[in-house]
This record gives C-alpha cells, structure tokens and sequence, in this order.
C-alpha cells in the first residue's frame, strides 16, 4: 500500500515539475487573449488579473452615453423625460440619479402612451473620440400640473418602476436614484417624472449604455 501511495506522489511530482517554470519557449505555454487579440495582463504587485467593469468598457468601445440637465419647475409643475427604445436586441442599460433642490416627487412608468413628443435630448457620448451614436430616444416635456402630463404622457395601464419623494423637509435640496442597473424593454416607452411639491430646480443625471444581447 505505502508504494502505491508513494509511486502516486512521484507521478504528481514529476507532472508538476512539468508546468512550473512553463516560459514563452517551453510546450505548455498558454497566453489569453481578448476576442480582439490583445494579450490579458495581470498586476505585478498582486498577480491579479487586470480587469474594468463592463459599464467601463463601453465607453472604450463608444456604447455609453449620458445626459443632464437643469430644470427650474414652479410649485406643482411637472417635468416628464420620455424614453423611446428601438424595436432591435441592442438593449439600453440604464441608471437614474438626480439632485433637487426643494421636496419632488419622482416616479419612472414603464409602457407609457406618448401623446405628445417632447423636444428631443441631444445625448452625449462618453468616449469622446467615438461618432456612435445611441439608438434610444430620448425627449423632454414640461406642464403646469399633473393633469396636463398625464394627457401628453399617458400612465394608464403602465407598470410602475420607481416611486420616491426627494428632498422632503429639508432646506437644502435633496437627491435620489434608481439606485441598480435597469434593462429597457426593446420597443418599449418610459417616462422619468419629477413634480415639484415646491418650487425649485431639478437636476437628472441620466446614464446608459447600450449592447447588443445575444
């Protein structure tokens, strides 16, 4: 039993003594790559492979934009930003954040009926170098009050996605998110609404990238 054992461990040292040390010139030798060639690189200090996040990665590859704004809305006004997706599998990635300056409420509807289009947004490409330009639409639309939105951007028989209130009781403003990631349906309209419960400015900060799902 003890030289089944130690014959066992020989065959194990000997099949380790093939891979260590493995160079460029030596069988063996393996080098990953990216679907584009470019060789995977790993940190010296940690040995760790040397990685971004995606969301980074596609502003490199030209797929991510943004857009932002300042809006100055009069007590119960109403600002609809509605998003318009394409009817294709390059889905957009979307994330929300804003910052108020008195108490809004905030809702994104899902499957809204735009009956009248707003102005439309002029996106900006993250990667500055890139001429892609993004396949979701976005526009931007004002009302005096909550009636008067829900005629231009219908929400009967949405789904509702976020609701909050930001900045309540407080002085200096306020701010809120959608906090994760959101995949848009494909052919599909949304709307993000602020109404000012008081008075103020409003601040969306509006980010997606888009790619193709296979």
């Amino acid at each position: 039993m003890r030289k089944k054992i130690l014959g066992l461990l020989l065959v194990l040292l000997l099949l380790l003594s093939l891979f260590t040390g493995c160079t460029a010139d030596m069988p063996g030798y393996g080098i990953a790559v990216d679907p584009d060639g470019n060789v995977l690189t790993v940190d010296e200090n940690t040995r760790a492979v040397a990685t971004i996040e995606y969301p980074h990665h596609e502003i490199h590859e030209g797929n991510h934009f943004h857009y932002s704004e300042v809006e100055d809305l009069p007590v119960n006004n109403v600002l609809d930003i509605q998003i318009t997706t394409p009817n294709t599998t390059e889905w957009a990635h979307m994330t929300v954040e804003f910052e108020v300056e008195s108490e809004t409420e905030w809702w994104v509807y899902e499957n809204v009926t735009i009956n009248v289009a707003g102005a439309a947004i002029t996106e900006i490409n993250d990667n500055r170098n890139s001429a892609h330009a993004n396949t979701t639409e976005l526009a931007i639309i004002t009302n005096i009050n909550i009636a008067n939105a829900n005629a231009d951007t219908a929400i009967v028989g949405t789904t509702l996605l976020f609701h909050g209130i930001a900045g309540a009781g407080k002085k200096i403003g306020g701010q809120g998110s959608s906090r994760q990631e959101l995949i848009l349906k494909q052919d599909e309209d949304y709307t993000l609404r602020f109404e000012a419960t008081v008075a103020g400015y409003i601040a969306p900060l509006i980010r997606w990238y888009e790619h193709t799902n296979y």
